[in-house]
Parts: structure tokens; C-alpha cells; sequence
């Protein structure tokens, strides 16, 4: 439980870092079941989105585009989910910003 807290605290911290200069930023978190009964959780935003280059590599360690990042945080959240039989993926909306999915 602990650990998935954890991820939810590392895409929120993203997001929250992605809608620095964005106008009226917005985050959204949204909770399902996909038609084979595993729980979905998407956390997206209406930033400026990723680039397909970065976005490729986000999910590597130390790999990071902040100054003052780690690069562990993605890294960390993707080895959780992988812990517990999961999946994170990572694309951008058809109206702007990112989408991070929690598959379970």
C-alpha cells in the first residue's frame, strides 16, 4: 500500500512540475475496471506533454530532463507496479498534456 502511494506521489509530482508555466493547470485522477476486471487508475494533466524521444525514456534510472532531478521516480513507480504483477504506461492525449495509466 506504502509503495503505491509512493507512485501516485511521483506522477503527481511530474505533473505538478509539467504545469509550472501552464495557465489554470489541471490534474485528473480517474479510477476503473477494464473489461477484464483489473483496476485502472489514469492521473493525467493539460500540460504541454511529452516528446516521443523523452517520453521513450522516462522509465530508465537516472535518466532525467529536470536540473535538479534524480531520474529514479518514474523508475522506482514502474519497478513497483512490475512488483505487484502491474503495468505503468505513459502517452500523450489527442487534446494536449500526458497520461500515466496504473494497470493492476
Amino acid at each position: 500500500q506504502d509503495l503505491i502511494e509512493q507512485v501516485l506521489i511521483n506522477i503527481l509530482q511530474n505533473c505538478e512540475q509539467a504545469l509550472e508555466k501552464t495557465a489554470k493547470g489541471k490534474v485528473r485522477l480517474n479510477a476503473r475496471l477494464n473489461k477484464r476486471g483489473h483496476v485502472i487508475i489514469e492521473v493525467s494533466d493539460n500540460g504541454p506533454g511529452i516528446p516521443d524521444a523523452i517520453r521513450r525514456k522516462v522509465f530508465v534510472p537516472f535518466y532525467t530532463t529536470k536540473r535538479d532531478g534524480s531520474g529514479v521516480g518514474l523508475a522506482l513507480s514502474r519497478q513497483v507496479m512490475v512488483a505487484h504483477e502491474g503495468a505503468i504506461t505513459m502517452t500523450n492525449k489527442e487534446d494536449g498534456g500526458a497520461l500515466l495509466t496504473l494497470i493492476f
